[in-house]
């Protein structure tokens, strides 16, 4: 019985060592001449320059700001005992290194170039009111994001890993919104119907009973589609209002933390602007959003 015990006690050591020595990891390095700050959740913390700092528990987004011009969101998708390195340097340079670093950088650096620049080329497909040609544009592009972050599809399934389901959504989202903000630009109702009805259906459709928005492209589609939502013809799920605004005919499609988003942009705008109006979206997000 002793011998059970004393085997037990040694397996829970051992079992808790080997957690703590593979947990997810993050280091931020400072190799500027000033000290910036990095938001982490709720938590945030000064680094130094020529100091470096690890972070567990991380964020899906963290954010960098410091005094010359440094004000970067980084987005971070690991697994539980996956580490990565981001090294901040002078010029507002990022490298990283460790688990899927090319990955973090084609996200971070990249997608949002592509994505934005692709536009135009959407707007062409769409001038000649051909859908069949805007469907291979935008799917061909696509397929060369996936292939950059090696993933076979943008569709989430059972099998993924958390970090996984998370990068397709990002990728996918946003994707779907300068997709669908081109489409929507136009004044053919007829080809708008056909675009956001095939993409509704095979892209979005799936994630709706149990939407959620993890960044403000996942709110933009929803409010995208909610305001053609006669050309779709579908019934959305709708939530109870957090606060009351104009935008409540968009906002009661949203779930919370969809709505919550709303209140953040339009704080964020309205603080970059030094507007005294960000005083109430700021007093929201504190007191109905639990926002610190």
């Amino acid at each position: 019985m002793k011998h059970s015990f004393l085997t037990q006690g040694i397996f829970y050591i051992l079992f808790f060592c080997f957690s703590a020595l593979s947990a997810q990891k993050l280091t931020l390095v400072n190799n500027t001449t000033e000290p910036f700050t990095v938001q982490n959740g709720k938590k945030a913390v000064i680094i130094n320059d020529g100091d470096k700092k690890e972070f567990s528990n991380i964020a899906n987004r963290i954010s960098v700001t410091g005094s010359q011009n440094m004000n970067r969101s980084i987005l971070i998708f690991l697994e539980p005992t996956e580490k990565l390195t981001i090294t901040l340097k002078q010029g507002n340079i990022i490298s990283y290194s460790g688990d899927q670093a090319d990955t973090h950088e084609y996200l971070n650096q990249k997608l949002n170039v592509e994505t934005f620049g692709k536009m135009r080329d959407y707007l062409n497909t769409i001038n000649k009111k051909n859908i069949g040609e805007l469907k291979n544009t935008s799917e061909i592009f696509l397929s060369s994001i996936l292939k950059k972050v090696k993933l076979s599809a943008v569709l989430v399934s059972p099998e993924d890993k958390s970090s996984t389901k998370k990068l397709k959504n990002h990728i996918k989202y946003n994707w779907l919104y300068t997709l669908l903000t081109t489409v929507n630009s136009r004044k053919d109702k007829a080809f708008t119907q056909q675009a956001l009805n095939y993409y509704y259906k095979k892209y979005i459709e799936s994630d709706i009973a149990q939407y959620s928005c993890n960044s403000a492209y996942q709110y933009n589609v929803i409010e995208i589609l909610a305001k053609n939502k006669e050309l779709l013809q579908v019934e959305f799920p709708t939530y109870p209002i957090v606060e009351h605004t104009d935008s409540d005919a968009i906002n009661q499609y949203m779930p919370q933390n969809c709505q919550r988003l709303y209140f953040q942009k339009e704080y964020d705008y309205l603080e970059h602007i030094n507007d005294p109006g960000q005083d109430y979206y700021k007093k929201v997000l504190t007191e109905k959003f639990k926002e610190q």
